[in-house]
């Protein structure tokens, strides 16, 4: 490492560290790559950070033209590699939105990936299911298009008053403006008006002995509180910022942010890392800069004092606010207690549950006896009914948290109707890929099932001269997890309440569903399949065409050859679609 060090750049931009498994396990940004790197090993450090020095086997450089693109190269490499030392945010941590699509006839969306290319979004909302509820509520009080358009004729949502009508009709913008005004009340002004007209509807359906009506305007009226999180501090209806606090205990720091829009405070979330202070500025830039990765921009973003701002003033410019007044100290006073309380109500459970994933992690590695600390980590299964549309899935786990942009489905066909030589197949596929990439291999495997499964896993494995540990989840006759079987074949039980139990119970629950929601869309792919798609040349987008542009299939088939061929220009794809067209009239 000294030799590497000696020939680093003395320039801006990103260092990554690896492990003995080339694996990334910390990515770094730097005004002097050099200085800093050499900081990681001429002096004292931290538990967590002398660690990590123990780990480092090797590390790569990226020089940058300044700062401020080391900056956003750093947040890059980590959203890419997810490093075990680095702050990850969940990818859970998209917060929800609604949106409206930037169209002639526009339509809400309901969305974790905020685009700023929507034609106006509303939010971070509060998490669960109150954001998909008011966005039910909106539709049915506010129409817009519930539909794709241009179908030629009113679409079952029209009927019930839930589509502006494009379905059939020229829509005038007119409409859509009043509607986009209406639906900015709802969340500029505390939806008082909409409460008001949804009171009167429930009040005449209960006069009218139509209780269940008037039940479900009650529960919608509820949806729309959203903004009633507790709020200490009176705000005009032009406040849209963001308050940043955090608060350090017991070599944990709790980091916390407010959501304030139109002068309410609309959402919050807090966060634990396992850290020493020292660590502070580093940890708090690369928080606040994934936050605003995924999730919109405020007018203002409002930071502790201890919080240098010289890098994110360099992303963010005039957004970062320079000094706080009174009204920012008091919301930062805020923050900070909201970031306290978070951080002593994990500690309160310190004894009976991991504060951290890696406490957490750790403890998985020694109750199985892992070679190694399963900071990635695998899991298998397969869905199927009557051996039709079999679906493999894996999710991946990345220091505990889902790894979403690495789950994968496999569609498995092949003649060996067992989950035997089904899970085989998709183990041999996923990993002969990566055979000479060893930091894209998990550090466990998980396998849902017994010895045969694991099994299955193993002979893969050794075919490709692997060498990772696989681990079974038995499932008893009602379908919960059992106990685990060990990778030395052994009965493992654990407390049913156990942490660790209970982690790889959400694991295993996790790729059921992603199991059988890949085996539904496969069978309902296969059940309504347009016969277009058995014409060689002839995609989604050409069938897409036809749909829009004729009232039904007939008429397209039904053309001259003369306009087929213009409709159809590929020669191929139009001498393939004439064949098939002559044969189905044969039939």
């Amino acid at each position: 490492m000294r030799e590497i060090i000696k020939n680093l750049p003395e320039k801006p931009g990103c260092y990554i560290y690896y492990n003995t498994n080339n694996k990334v396990i910390y990515v770094g940004k730097a005004k002097n790559i050099k200085k800093r790197v050499s900081s990681y090993f001429n002096k004292a450090h931290n538990y967590k950070t002398t660690k990590l020095v123990r780990e480092i086997k090797d590390l790569k450089t990226i020089v940058t033209v300044n700062e401020k693109e080391a900056l956003l190269l750093e947040q890059n490499l980590i959203k890419k590699y997810k490093p075990r030392y680095n702050v990850v945010l969940n990818d859970d941590k998209k917060y929800p939105y609604i949106a409206i699509t930037n169209e002639k006839d526009p339509t809400y969306i309901y969305t974790r990936n905020y685009d700023n290319k929507s034609k106006i979004s509303f939010g971070p909302l509060p998490d669960g299911s109150s954001a998909r509820n008011i966005l039910k509520t909106l539709e049915r009080v506010y129409p817009l298009r519930r539909c794709k358009g241009n179908l030629g004729k009113p679409c079952i949502n029209f009927h019930i008053g839930q589509c502006s009508g494009a379905c059939f009709k020229e829509v005038p913008q007119s409409y859509y403006l009043e509607q986009i005004n209406n639906i900015k009340k709802v969340f500029n002004q505390g939806a008082e008006e909409l409460k008001i007209l949804l009171k009167g509807k429930m009040q005449q359906a209960a006069n009218n002995l139509q209780f269940e009506e008037a039940q479900r305007l009650k529960e919608i009226i509820s949806h729309l509180n959203f903004t009633t999180i507790d709020q200490f501090v009176d705000l005009s209806e032009d406040f849209n910022k963001d308050i940043f606090g955090f608060y350090f205990e017991e070599s944990y720091i709790s980091f916390a942010v407010l959501f304030y829009r139109n002068g309410k405070l609309i959402s919050k979330d807090s966060m634990v890392f396992e850290s020493d202070i020292e660590n502070l500025q580093e940890l708090f830039e690369s928080f606040v800069m994934q936050v605003y990765q995924k999730n919109m921009m405020p007018d203002l973003i409002i930071l502790p004092n201890e919080i240098k701002r010289d890098s994110l003033y360099l992303i963010f410019k005039e957004k970062l606010a320079k000094n706080q007044d009174n009204l920012g100290t008091k919301l930062i006073e805020l923050v900070t207690q909201n970031a306290k309380e978070f951080l002593i109500e994990k500690l309160k459970y310190k004894n009976q549950k991991s504060i951290v994933n890696e406490e957490l992690l750790n403890k998985l590695q020694d109750i199985l006896n892992l070679p190694s600390y399963p900071y990635h980590i695998e899991m298998f299964d397969v869905a199927n009914i009557l051996d039709e549309f079999v679906t493999g899935a894996m999710v991946v786990f990345k220091n505990g948290e889902p790894s979403f942009n690495d789950f994968r489905k496999f569609n498995i066909d092949i003649d060996e109707p067992d989950d035997y030589h089904r899970m085989q197949n998709m183990i041999y596929r996923r990993y002969q890929k990566d055979l000479n990439k060893p930091e894209n291999l998990p550090d466990l495997i998980i396998m849902d099932g017994g010895k045969i499964q694991v099994n299955a896993a193993r002979t893969q494995l050794d075919l490709l001269d692997l060498q990772i540990p696989i681990i079974g989840l038995v499932k008893n006759d009602k379908h919960k997890t059992e106990y685990i079987l060990n990778f030395d074949m052994q009965k493992v039980n654990l407390d049913k309440s156990d942490e660790t139990f209970l982690f790889l119970e959400k694991i295993q629950d996790r790729v059921h569903r992603f199991a059988i929601s890949g085996f539904r869309k496969r069978k309902l792919k296969g059940t309504t399949k347009d016969e277009l798609t058995l014409v060689k040349g002839i995609g989604p987008k050409i069938i897409e065409k036809i749909n829009n542009t004729f009232n039904n299939r007939e008429d397209f088939y039904n053309l001259e050859e003369k306009e087929l061929k213009q409709f159809i220009k590929n020669e191929k794809t139009y001498t393939n679609l004439l064949n098939f067209l002559k044969n189905k009239k044969k039939k």
